[in-house]
This record gives C-alpha cells, structure tokens and sequence, in this order.
C-alpha cells in the first residue's frame, strides 16, 4: 500500500511539473475574475430544480449586464435516489447551457451511499478545466436525511483554470463541517492550508489563487482560524477589504445585516428557524491585484435576488495581476 501511494504521489507532482513547464505564464494585467460561492443545501429535494433555476437566471442576467460569473463554487452537490438526481451540478450546468452558458464542470462526491445519497463539492468555469485534484479532510459527521444518518467527509477541491490568455488561476472549494467543534474546524482549516500549499510550491510563479466555501464558522471573531487564513497565508478576504468591514455582520452588536451569509430575517430554508444571522460563506483570495468588486447575493426573496438555499452567496470580481 505504502509503495502504492508513493506511485500515485509521484505521479501527481509529474503531473504539475508537466502543466508547469507547458503553462507557466501568469494572467495578462487587468484581466478581472467574477467568482460566484453558494452552498445549495441538500435537504429541499422538491423545489431543487425551482432554486437551480433562479441561480442559472441570476447568472444569465450578469452575462447581459457585462460582468459574467466566471466561476461557481458548489457545496452540498447532490445525487442518488433520495434526491431524485444523479448530479445537482451537472443538473445546473444543463440549465446554464439552456441559457447559452457554457460552462467546464468539476466535481467530487463525499462520502455517503453510493446510488442513495452521495454529497459534495462542485466548481463550475467558464474557461477549460486543467486539472482537478481532491483532499479529505479530517473529521467524520453525519448528515441526518430520511431518518438515515450518512457519515460524511468534508473535502477541498482544487481545479487549475486555463483562460483565455493562456494564463492560469488556481481555484479551491471547499466546505467544512458544521458539526465539528472549532479546534477540530481549525484541523481542517490546517490540512487545507497544508494540501493548498503543497499545490502551489509545484507551481512556478505566483499564481493568482481564489478559496471559497462554505466556513461554518465566523472567521473575523474566530481569531485563530482568521489569523491562519488571512495572516499565516497571506489571504485577502474579498467582501470585508471591498466593503471595508471586519466583522461584516454585527448580530448581536449591531443591525447591519448586509454581509451576513446564513439565517437572515424571512429566509424560509432555516431550520430551525430564529437561528440568529451569521456570516459563514467566503470568497478569499491571494496574489491578485485588486478587488473590484464583492456583494452577497440571493438574500432578499425578491424576484432579481431570490433565496436559493439557507445559505446567500458571494459574489466577488477580483483583478489579476
């Protein structure tokens, strides 16, 4: 097993040394990203395809505004029986391709049931999809779904992007457990630092690098896994530098809500309700050049800013260097 894996080691890195020699110019200047992050929430099987719908509308009005959504990070993909689905992200990517959308899919399933209930993570991208490689990270929970608990292991999901210049962005996607405690979320937070950093010291140059997910956690009051992210490694929290906050969502201190991401007042998904608003959802970035822009979006049950799940999205469009 030992001699096994170091196989599929060596020939990971063959392979990044590969796309290294063969792709190693950066992003042309001035060339922005529009990157999109929304966890889909499993459990609402019947009005999926309503709520997929409204995310592939949002997604075609910003092509007709100009500033299309680039890439679209998935959490809580589904397929299996129960849902009614063999894949919820290829189901999206069909309803975007309806609208004249193309779009490169890249998705990993966690563990749960094979042909039952099978959840995960999914990036979506407007440019080619070079490479795609998986981590599991460490802590087991259970998803309770059809009086069936599913043991479940969070993962990171890193695609290599090739745009249209030839120049290449890394992407990584993930979700971390919300059952955990915070000293086992911030092992996660570890191993993904560990796995992302390992990626890119087999990359030549400085690649620009977007992380996004779903947290569960609030990184600006959880010092240690905020100090990890943002000053360890260097990550650029996209909403708070573009909206100049720290925090971003008060509650129980304040009454902004504007960069809460879970529980806002008259989203029908929370369960149970009343739970209090909080911002859990995060678009991070390193080696870019600016933040353009960044909002959170499907927050308002509106017809152009619909609720899509218990989570809102975010949005943020970042400059490449």
């Amino acid at each position: 097993m030992k001699s096994k894996a170091l196989s599929l080691a060596l020939v990971f890195i063959l392979a990044l040394s590969v796309l290294a020699v063969t792709h190693p110019r950066p992003a042309a200047a001035g060339q922005t990203l529009n990157t999109l992050t929304i966890n889909l929430l499993f459990s609402e099987v019947k009005d999926r395809p309503a709520r997929l719908t409204k995310i592939a509308k949002f997604a075609a009005q910003q092509k007709i505004n100009g500033t299309p959504v680039d890439v679209i990070l998935l959490q809580e993909v589904v397929g299996g029986v129960l849902v009614g689905t063999k894949n919820s992200a290829q189901d999206l990517r069909n309803l975007l391709a309806a609208r004249g959308m193309t779009y490169y899919l890249s998705y990993r399933f966690e563990e749960g049931l094979p042909g039952v209930l099978m959840v995960g993570n999914a990036i979506l991208s407007r440019y080619p999809i070079l490479l795609t490689v998986t981590r599991t990270l460490p802590f087991v929970e259970y998803i309770h779904f059809e009086g069936i608990d599913f043991p479940i292991r969070r993962i990171v999901m890193m695609a290599r992007l090739a745009l249209k210049n030839k120049g290449r962005v890394n992407v990584y996607n993930t979700h971390l457990s919300s059952e955990a405690t915070d000293a086992d979320r911030l092992k996660q937070v570890q191993a993904l630092l560990d796995f992302l950093e390992n990626i890119e010291k087999n990359l030549p140059g400085d690649n620009p690098i977007i992380l996004g997910g779903d947290f569960n956690t609030n990184l600006n009051f959880y010092k240690t896994m905020y100090q990890e992210l943002i000053t360890n490694h260097s990550f650029t929290d996209t909403y708070a530098v573009f909206n100049n906050c720290f925090s971003c969502c008060p509650p129980p201190d304040g009454a902004d809500l504007s960069g809460c991401t879970y529980a806002l007042t008259g989203n029908p998904y929370i369960n149970p309700p009343g739970d209090m608003p909080q911002r859990l959802d995060y678009l991070l970035a390193r080696s870019i050049a600016d933040v353009v822009s960044s909002q959170v979006v499907f927050k308002s049950g509106t017809a152009g800013d619909p609720w899509v799940s218990d989570h809102s999205g975010v949005l943020s469009r970042v400059q490449l260097p």
